[in-house]
Parts: C-alpha cells; sequence; structure tokens
C-alpha cells in the first residue's frame, strides 16, 4: 500500500512537470508566432472620464432612450490634444497652434460630443405589441421634428443651444468613449454660445455646477458635472 502511494506521487510530480514543460513551450511558441501589438497607454482615456457622462432612460422597465456626453472644457480639449499628437507625429510649433485653435474656439463656444440611440419603434400601450399599433420615432436630436430637445444648464440658469449637428464621431472620441460607443448610436455636436445676451461669460473662471438637459413631450432627462471647471489657466495649457 505504501509502495502504492509513493508511485502515485510519483506519477503525478511527473505529469505536473510535463504540463508545465509543455505549457512553457506554448508560451514560447505563441510569443513567436503572433507578435502583440504595444498598447498605447490607457492613461488618456481614463483622464477622460471625469468629462463623460450617461444614462439611460426608462419607461416603466422599457429603455426609451440612452444618452452619454463628453464635455469640451479646456482641459478635456487638452487631453485630445495629448492623445492626438501621440497618433500623429506633429512638430513643436504645430502642436502649440493646434493646442492654441482648441483653446480659442472655447471662447466663443461651450461644446459637447453627445452619442444617443432611441428605438426605432415604441409601443404606447401593452396591447399594442400583439395588435400591431406601434409609433414610428423620428431624429434624435437636432431637426425640428427630432424626439428630443437638448438645453444647457449652468449653476441652475438654462440656455438654448445655437448648433446641433448629426457628426462622423473621429476615432479619437470614439476611443473615450469606450464602451458608450457603438455603430448603432448616432453621434452629434452640440455649441452653446460662450457668452449670454449682455455679453457676459456663461461659465467665467472657477468651478460650476452643469448639466445637459434633454426633453421630449413627455420625459425629461439631465446629465450633470458637479465642481467643474471649464476654463484653465493660461500656464496649464502648456
Amino acid at each position: 500500500m505504501k509502495h502504492t502511494h509513493y508511485r502515485y506521487i510519483t506519477i503525478m510530480l511527473f505529469m505536473q512537470c510535463l504540463l508545465f514543460l509543455s505549457s512553457c513551450t506554448i508560451v514560447e511558441w505563441s510569443a513567436k508566432t503572433y507578435r502583440q501589438a504595444d498598447r498605447i497607454p490607457a492613461d488618456f482615456a481614463v483622464k477622460m472620464n471625469d468629462f463623460i457622462q450617461t444614462s439611460v432612460i426608462y419607461d416603466q422597465f422599457s429603455s426609451i432612450a440612452e444618452f452619454t456626453a463628453l464635455f469640451l472644457t479646456d482641459e478635456a480639449r487638452m487631453l485630445y490634444a495629448d492623445y492626438f499628437f501621440h497618433r500623429n507625429f506633429k512638430t513643436q510649433d504645430e502642436q502649440e497652434l493646434s493646442r492654441q485653435r482648441l483653446l480659442t474656439e472655447n471662447d466663443y463656444y461651450i461644446t459637447f460630443y453627445v452619442i444617443g440611440y432611441q428605438p426605432a419603434v415604441i409601443y404606447p400601450t401593452d396591447r399594442s405589441l400583439f395588435f400591431g399599433e406601434y409609433q414610428v420615432q423620428g431624429p434624435l436630436l437636432g431637426s425640428p421634428d427630432a424626439k428630443w430637445k437638448i438645453s444647457l444648464l449652468v449653476d441652475g440658469k438654462e440656455y438654448g443651444p445655437c448648433d446641433v449637428r448629426s457628426v462622423q464621431l473621429p476615432v479619437e472620441y470614439q476611443y473615450f468613449f469606450g464602451r458608450h460607443w457603438s455603430q448603432f448610436k448616432t453621434a452629434y455636436k452640440v455649441r452653446f454660445d460662450y457668452r449670454d445676451q449682455y455679453n457676459k461669460p456663461i461659465m467665467p473662471m472657477g468651478h460650476h455646477h452643469v448639466e445637459l438637459k434633454f426633453s421630449s413631450v413627455i420625459f425629461d432627462a439631465r446629465l450633470e458635472w458637479n465642481d467643474i471647471a471649464y476654463k484653465i489657466e493660461p500656464a496649464q495649457a502648456q
């Protein structure tokens, strides 16, 4: 009995050695055969998460719309510039010019990239699914017949957009949106005037409570950024 026990242990050790050696061989073979690309550091997307808010809107248990927005503050634009320059060779002069152009745009507009989705049709009652009663949904945003309207609230004061355009989302921003982005969603560039009717900045230097409000004829939904700065000191933009 004792002899059998020792033989069993010997066999198990032998099998483990074989498995270890074979796994090492497989790892070495796969590393040589399938060369892995160097991954871009995830820091770019992680830092941009502070400027992204998302919400799924439900009616009872049914999802009726989904919105995700990226707030293009000065800091967010500089993060985009860092990522863009990491992927694309630019001289130092070209980088400085590009950064200044992005910051200058924020002197005139408050900008968001918004991606959203809504079902193509909705069923107004529980019975309609079985009797073929449904309503075809119009555009999500940006047109007179759009299902949803969008507005901006800064420290409780509401402003309407000056421009809502359906756009082809740049690949850099697809990367920033990550799992929120898919081919089933529509992308919009939404801009608000930086100055109000009295020519005063809507978001001057400092921190603010910012909301994007989405309104349909039945529902309201909001995305919120708490205690966020839109402008940064010129020295920080370098």
